[in-house]
């Protein structure tokens, strides 16, 4: 199964919207106000080899790879991951320290589903990740056989949870991952690493099929003040095509591209605001032919217009549409708006979607301002070392709402003044809540020729 059929199926740092209008280059603001967090370019050495070897590893092999679960390790550790999912979210740090950074694994992990034996599966799945660079057959053997006695054990209590309408697909999915668990018992005894890796990913993918398969409506109410706003109510798939502004090529570790090609997961269960909003400016066009604002090794960031405005003015509002800061707390039912969790007075709290995956995708805003944003936004170009577990500084403080899942390494070598050729939605349009027939937005085009 591809990778887009599996998401179709599916301390005081701030972080600011920028542009060319008066901000401080080393700050992401609107308004260019300076940041408390300052990461200069230099600091991080993003062109450095080894980094960039690292990061093209991690989107390869980890979309095929990395899996890893909100907690795992022991049993004891995997039977709190499953507790803590119940809410429709689970912590990405455990009493290990491991920290979750692969895309479709938070995507998984963020679906509002409370079936703990699916979610059993999808842990024991996960953990063959960090076994398998080890190297820990033994482990992994283990691994395979909890699986499959959950899946012999527990698969008419896992139907159950199945939306009706959907339970005949359901059955033949659930089927599917417990023949091919069979076929993964083989590969495991045979210590064949890569067909092991390769079809971890394909069952964990339909393990996710299965999970979106349980929700049968969107699982809480909106805010009655936010009604006017675009909305997405589940998840849609968005590519964007980039090229450079001097019509060279996109260097990544010495092999040069002509173009290149992101797709991205827009998670609207868990930022529905924010994610409506960031897939009705794309059905615009409105990123169309938009350049690259910020790229310094922290963050990459676009959105900002030509002009003298900082966002998408609203052709029936005639004035910038702002959205309100968006965050869905762990262990909460809806998400948190207006307010930042340290203002809120859980600093400490963890988000659904959290800042530690390469390519997190999150609003920018004004520094002072939680309801500023508009129609800038960032990838987070997470680091370990940078960014470690339990010391986030940007995790409730900034709307995130999606990940992406397919080129995250293009970030490596995207630079200010690079162009969006093309942004359009492949997938998810059924969720979206919001203006249907929109004119295609041609500000870039006009402005900037």
């Amino acid at each position: 199964m591809s990778s887009l059929a599996f998401v179709n199926s599916l301390s005081s740092g701030q972080l600011v919207s920028s542009g060319s209008k008066g901000s401080h280059p080393a700050s992401v603001t609107q308004r260019r106000a300076p940041s408390p967090i300052v990461c200069q370019a230099g600091q991080q050495s993003p062109q450095d080899g080894s980094r960039i070897k690292k990061a093209i590893l991690s989107s390869a092999i980890a979309a095929a790879l990395a899996f890893s679960p909100a907690i795992v390790g022991v049993d004891q550790m995997q039977a709190q991951a499953i507790r803590n999912t119940v809410n429709g979210g689970s912590t990405f740090q455990s009493s290990s320290g491991r920290v979750n950074k692969d895309a479709e694994s938070l995507l998984r992990w963020g679906l509002p589903v409370q079936e703990k034996n699916i979610r059993e599966i999808q842990a024991n799945l996960e953990e063959i990740t960090y076994d398998i660079r080890a190297f820990k057959w033994n482990a992994i053997e283990n691994d395979v056989k909890k699986t499959i006695k959950v899946l012999d054990k527990k698969s008419d209590d896992i139907l159950k949870a199945v939306a009706e309408g959907k339970r005949e697909s359901g059955s033949e999915v659930l089927a599917s991952v417990r023949g091919r668990m069979d076929e993964l018992k083989v590969l495991v005894a045979a210590k064949s690493s890569d067909e092991v890796i390769s079809l971890q990913r394909d069952i964990l993918r339909e393990v996710g099929r299965l999970e979106q398969m349980m929700i049968e409506k969107f699982p809480y109410e909106i805010p009655e003040e936010y009604k006017d706003l675009p909305k997405l109510l589940g998840r849609a798939v968005v590519e964007m095509n980039f090229k450079k502004v001097d019509g060279g090529k996109f260097d990544i570790e010495g092999e040069l591209f002509k173009t290149a090609k992101m797709t991205m997961v827009v998670d609207g269960y868990n930022a529905p605001i924010s994610a409506g909003n960031f897939v009705d400016l794309v059905k615009r066009g409105f990123y169309n032919k938009l350049e690259i604002t910020r790229s310094d090794g922290f963050v990459v960031q676009t959105g900002d217009p030509a002009g003298d405005v900082d966002g998408f003015i609203d052709p029936k509002t005639e004035k910038i549409r702002k959205i309100p800061l968006e965050i869905f707390a762990r262990g909460d039912k809806t998400p948190t708006y207006g307010i930042t969790l340290e203002d809120d007075g859980r600093a400490t709290a963890n988000t659904v979607l959290p800042f530690t995956s390469y390519g997190t995708m999150a609003m920018a805003r004004e520094e002072f301002s939680a309801d500023s944003g508009s129609s800038q936004f960032f990838w987070f170009l997470f680091e370990p070392d940078l960014t470690p577990a339990g010391r986030n500084l940007l995790d409730g403080r900034y709307s995130v709402f999606g990940y992406v899942v397919e080129g995250g390494f293009f970030l490596r070598d995207l630079k200010q003044g690079d162009v969006i050729v093309d942004a359009k939605v492949v997938a998810g349009l059924e969720n979206f809540d919001g203006p249907k027939d929109v004119v295609e937005y041609k500000g870039a085009e006009l402005e900037r020729g």
